[in-house]
């Protein structure tokens, strides 16, 4: 079976803003660089993904119809708009980002744009045969959709191991998102945020508690927790806990480190790896994207 993975998720357009120190609110700053690119969880799991030889990755998302800019930005990061909807007359979401390389934090302002998210129907007719793919992963947005595709491929997966079904709990809000999907899927992602909001002060007991907060029957968890490493489990199995790796570098860059991480995860994962290397390699390569710019160029060794 070819190891080809799909990712299902948001694309915007990031406009980054490199600082050497957060501006003091009313006053003027100059900034140290500014780009433009390609943005959002999935598009950025792909992007990372294709430096990973990973190159049968397959992006499903919306995308704006006859979008010079999107295009161009999708292509300077090599990944394909191919199997997108497009959609016409829609305005792509945009993020205005501060990245402060004093401390490496970024400040994300989102404006959401007029773009309808990719629906289970559509799903459903781009990919009548799931068994194409031994991975599809979902960004935890567009939650009643996405819970639709994910029960569609349990069903057509039926008594098969593949594809495997990833999903992130990524961001907090005031009602419930991907929950109800957690106990369903072989692999949860879980963000030291979403973790927090539900009681948990570090990333083993994220793992555990999460697990038996959602009576977990056979899911694997993880949870990156930032500069403290990562920790997860395989449902039966002891927990896995690593450490960050800092020897790549000061941090000046943290923007798109958790999709960095959820990625590298799954490439190799996908590629057979046990938990205890995946966790390893993924901590290692994030952390030497936080040590430099952007997500391109990405040392990956």
């Amino acid at each position: 079976m070819r190891k080809r993975i799909l990712v299902v998720g948001l694309v915007c357009i990031d406009i980054i803003n490199y600082v050497d120190a957060y501006p003091i609110e009313d006053s003027d700053k100059r900034i140290i660089q500014q780009t433009w690119s390609i943005g959002g969880n999935a598009a950025n799991n792909v992007t990372v993904l294709n430096q990973l030889n990973s190159n049968s990755t397959v992006l499903f998302s919306a995308l704006p119809n006859d979008n010079p800019i999107v295009d161009q930005l999708l292509k300077k990061n090599a990944v394909s708009g191919d199997r997108c909807v497009f959609r016409k007359n829609a305005q792509i979401p945009l993020s205005t980002i501060i990245v402060n390389e004093s401390s490496g934090t970024r400040t994300v302002l989102h404006y959401r744009g007029e773009l309808d998210e990719v629906n289970f129907q559509e799903f459903k007719a781009a990919f009548p045969n799931i068994s194409d793919f031994s991975w599809i992963h979902f960004e935890g947005r567009n939650c009643d959709e996405v819970f639709n595709m994910i029960e569609y491929i349990l069903e057509q997966r039926g008594n098969a191991s593949f594809p495997r079904i990833s999903i992130e709990c990524e961001k907090v809000r005031p009602f419930p998102t991907m929950e109800r999907a957690i106990p369903l899927v072989d692999v949860v992602f879980v963000s030291k945020d979403f973790a927090r909001c539900k009681g948990f002060t570090d990333k083993e007991s994220a793992v555990d508690g999460i697990g038996k907060l959602f009576d977990v029957t056979h899911s694997t968890i993880i949870c990156p927790w930032a500069e403290k490493g990562a920790a997860g489990r395989v449902f039966g199995d002891k927990m896995i806990s690593v450490e960050a790796f800092k020897e790549g570098g000061f941090a000046i860059d943290t923007l798109a480190a958790g999709d960095c991480f959820v990625a590298c995860c799954i490439h190799f994962l996908n590629e057979g790896y046990d938990l205890e290397n995946t966790l390893k390699y993924a901590c290692r390569i994030t952390g030497k994207k936080v040590a430099k710019r952007g997500l391109l160029q990405l040392d990956i060794t």
